[in-house]
């Protein structure tokens, strides 16, 4: 039951479009947010295009949806379903005119069509761990030629019998040559590629039933050659998780650390490093997340998106909200949230768009200095 009650909290049917009110929502001045597109699903991660249309995946729904805008009026003149009727579709990623789609246990490479939005011709090209036991999300990037997938935990806390989960996979663009990337990783929602330092980051949620402070979710960069991040046997800066077992200090001295420690239970999902010029000159560069929000908490957090500063795009200099209001400041446990935001993506004019799936919306934020 409990497995069955995280899903629904997780993928909650989405709202009307017509309950949203973004004005509850707070930014920094000069800052604005808007309403792109109602999908009236829930959508989750985002890709733009070869052409610029922001597309997006709607796991609940077992759909991809496409977000035209041609006149570039910061609205989605129509929400079409380009693709439907998969097997908890999540990650996205456009790589040599094809369309990839990570559904819970397989690639799917599907032909581009971008005059019409179509996708056809699908060619599965590698197989993924089935959703057994919890994690069903896949999710996709391309970087530096390679494709990589992340699939989490399939429980709360144990060792894995397929090495595949709680990591990240490295593959040829065709599902040939796969291998394990980094491991130890429970649950990699979001991966993107950090130009600077060449090499992908990844949020990482953390386990529960620790209480309200522990464990830290994280942040990871993964590295050149990715490696062991450390779960189930230890969690933050190399803390053994004696709870699960009592041998975990032996497994815990050589393990990557976390290059950002986060609010536990957060549920950092997705992530994207604001590499655009619409945003102020300060923001370039930084790292954007998107906080889910809590389910295992007794006061609930997240339900925001944190702006991670990095010094020459690299080294984190701190934590700071960057949108709030998702979930009032004096929520209690039976508060419900105004949203939950998930995936994010950064337009070609510097736009940033947000996925939200309780309530069906993709946002767009936007800097004019007023």
């Amino acid at each position: 039951m409990r497995k069955l009650a995280l899903l629904l909290v997780l993928f909650a049917p989405a709202r009307s479009y017509s309950q949203m009110d973004t004005s509850k929502l707070h930014l920094p001045p000069g800052f604005h947010i808007s309403i792109f597109a109602d999908t009236e699903q829930s959508p989750r991660m985002l890709a733009f295009s070869p052409g610029g249309v922001l597309i997006t995946t709607a796991t609940s729904e077992g759909t991809v949806l496409a977000m035209p805008d041609p006149h570039h009026s910061g609205e989605a003149e129509r929400v079409v379903a380009v693709l439907k009727d998969l097997n908890g579709p999540h990650g996205i990623a456009f790589h040599n005119g094809g369309l990839y789609i990570a559904e819970v246990g397989k690639i799917v490479r599907y032909d581009w069509d971008e005059a019409h939005l179509r996708a056809s011709n699908p060619r599965h090209i590698a197989d993924l761990p089935s959703s057994g036991g919890g994690h069903m999300t896949r999710t996709l990037l391309f970087a530096n030629g390679r494709l990589y997938v992340s699939a989490g935990s399939s429980c709360n806390v144990c060792v894995e019998t397929d090495s595949r989960r709680a990591a990240v996979l490295e593959m040829s663009d065709d599902g040939s040559g796969a291998r394990i990337f980094g491991h130890g990783i429970r649950n990699a929602v979001g991966l993107a590629y950090n130009p600077k330092t060449q090499t992908i980051w990844a949020t990482d949620n953390g386990r529960d039933w620790l209480g309200d402070e522990l464990p830290p979710d994280e942040i990871l960069d993964l590295g050149k050659s990715g490696g062991d991040f450390g779960w189930p046997w230890c969690y933050g800066d190399r803390v053994p998780d004696t709870r699960f077992s009592k041998d975990a200090p032996a497994h815990c001295k050589n393990v990557v650390l976390p290059k950002v420690n986060l609010q536990a239970h957060s549920a950092p999902l997705g992530l994207a490093f604001y590499n655009a010029n619409m945003f102020p000159k300060p923001y370039q560069g930084d790292l954007f997340v998107a906080y889910h929000g809590s389910w295992n908490r007794s006061i609930p957090t997240g339900y925001k998106i944190v702006r991670i500063k990095l010094k020459d795009g690299a080294q984190p200099q701190g934590v700071e909200d960057f949108i709030t209001g998702w979930m009032p400041p004096d929520a209690t446990k039976a508060t419900k949230p105004f949203g939950r935001p998930v995936g994010i993506a950064i337009g070609a004019d510097g736009s940033m768009y947000i996925s939200d799936d309780n309530n069906g919306a993709i946002y767009r934020v936007t800097y004019s200095g007023k």
